[in-house]
């Protein structure tokens, strides 16, 4: 039961009854609800059995009186203007009791935000983020439930994401199409709280049975925006009819903008961790796929091979290879599957595997791309091809014998002048039933072949041009010239492009193949 001394201290007490004394100009004594008094007498009564009293108030609880003792031959018209007085001071008793109530929920409400404020800006996950949110407005608000709805990603339906004190069976009344909702469309708008008196009777409510099922009565509804992108509403409702005061309202914007920012910030908070395991996911599948293009290519008896790979992204879709071949022979493999990242290495893991596979036990060239080809035909879309070019080279007879599969044609070096490998087909993976030619010749010593992806003659400098095939020969003619051996060749091709390209970003894998003819 409140006392009139949880409001007003006996201090504050004795000043209002001295002042009352004084205006009354009769004895007058502020007392608790027993009639014991609060404050020390100002006045010894005149009469105790002509004494007069009147309640004070709080919330329609008694929790004090004013006594005074008017003069005892006044007459019935002083008594009862005394009567009537004294009501009146009773009744700024009980205002100031009430004001004094009210401005310390306030600032219990303040200190309350102060505290929800840090814990939102302490919490990393989204839903912890919003039960924090609901429970913490049911609290500082005292009202009887709260739910926030978030708009779903086409901005058409406000989806329940946490409620403190809602039934399933309210939750399961039906969806809020933000098409239906004019309480929701209003708030979300003009970005401005919008109250309801009462949720059982207001035509724009859309479950008016429910509401009274739940008990729910009157309701306010408060947009959550962050820096002018509005994420959803929440909604804090009364089991009795309430005015929401101007107070409240601006209590819980503060908390939904508080609430918002800590939504967009938990947000962003799960994306960077989900991103982090992604990229070290990919870190991982890219070294995975790092080992499957040879550390260092073979050397046999007299050949030089050298071989670079550049991947764009920490996954790529180039790869090179070398396979054995008995008997004294060795597949050489280069290859550009589209595209880039994740789908491209799966795809370049298939194609490798499907060529290794057919390669060790199928002598013809044309059958070998006929089987990777239909392979890759039967596991992916249309949208998926690949270009490769694939040949063998004889280590005792210096034959080589090769096919292109819609790959830029390598160069062979003889002689001061280049030739292109041409010979052969399409891409893989577009038609099941294509099929490739194959060209074969014998090498001769001071011969080199190049091959090469499109990452090298597409990289880009400042001005927008490409390296191209030109600068490429160009730098493979230079290198040859110059003496270097194959390892050389391909780095020495690899700086030319990158002292054209400079900073300019990568927008494609290369890879870069050579062998030499001793």
């Amino acid at each position: 039961m409140a006392k009139l001394t949880d409001y007003l201290t006996a201090e504050t007490l004795g000043e209002l009854q001295e002042a009352f004394t004084r205006v009354a100009a009769m004895p007058v004594q502020v007392c608790d609800a027993t009639g014991r008094p609060l404050a020390a007498d100002c006045s010894q009564r005149a009469d105790e059995s002509a004494c007069i009293q009147a309640p004070i108030r709080v919330d329609g609880e008694d929790v004090g009186r004013v006594i005074a003792c008017p003069p005892a031959d006044g007459g019935d018209g002083v008594k009862q203007s005394s009567e009537q007085l004294l009501a009146l001071m009773a009744d700024v008793i009980g205002r100031l009791c009430d004001r004094e109530g009210q401005l310390r929920t306030r600032v219990d409400q303040l200190a309350t935000l102060y505290h929800v404020t840090a814990e939102f800006a302490g919490a990393g996950d989204l839903q912890g983020v919003l039960d924090r949110v609901t429970a913490s407005v049911v609290e500082v608000l005292g009202a009887k439930s709260c739910a926030i709805r978030l708009l779903n990603e086409d901005r058409t339906e406000l989806v329940v994401k946490s409620v403190a004190n809602l039934s399933p069976e309210y939750l399961d009344k039906g969806p809020i199409l933000l098409s239906e909702s004019r309480i929701d469309q209003e708030v979300l708008t003009t970005g401005t709280p919008v109250c309801i008196a009462d949720e059982r009777t207001d035509p724009r409510v859309l479950y008016p049975a429910e509401a009274r099922r739940e008990g729910i009565v009157s309701a306010l509804c408060v947009p959550l925006t962050y820096k002018d992108d509005t994420l959803g509403v929440i909604r804090v409702y009364t089991g009795t009819p309430h005015e929401f005061d101007w107070f409240e309202v601006s209590l819980l914007e503060a908390i939904a903008a508080q609430a918002a920012a800590a939504i967009v910030n938990a947000r962003l908070h799960s994306e960077a961790v989900s991103g982090a395991q992604v990229r070290r996911q990919l870190r991982i599948a890219g070294e995975v796929q790092r080992r499957m293009i040879p550390a260092e290519p073979p050397q046999p008896p007299g050949f030089e091979i050298g071989a670079v790979y550049v991947p764009c992204y920490e996954l790529g879709g180039d790869f090179y290879d070398f396979i054995d071949l008995p008997p004294d022979n060795v597949g050489v493999a280069v290859c550009d599957v589209v595209g880039k990242g994740v789908r491209a290495s799966l795809l370049m893991a298939s194609l490798r595997a499907s060529l290794r596979a057919h390669a060790s036990n199928v002598y013809s060239m044309s059958e070998v791309l006929g089987w990777v080809n239909r392979d890759l035909c039967d596991d992916t879309l249309t949208s998926d091809f690949a270009t490769l070019f694939y040949g063998v080279l004889d280590s005792k007879t210096k034959r080589f014998t090769y096919a292109n599969a819609g790959h830029l044609p390598p160069l062979l070096y003889r002689d001061g002048q280049f030739c292109h490998l041409s010979t052969g087909g399409g891409v893989l993976g577009i038609d099941p039933d294509a099929h490739w030619g194959y060209e074969s010749f014998v090498l001769r010593s001071g011969d080199v072949v190049v091959a090469y992806t499109d990452g090298l003659v597409e990289a880009m400098n400042f001005q927008s041009e490409s390296f191209g095939r030109v600068r490429a020969e160009v730098a493979a003619q230079a290198a040859i010239e110059s003496g270097r051996s194959a390892d050389g060749i391909v780095k020495h091709i690899l700086w030319e492009m990158r002292r054209f390209a400079g900073l300019t970003a990568r927008g494609d894998d290369l890879t870069i193949v050579a062998f030499r003819v001793l």
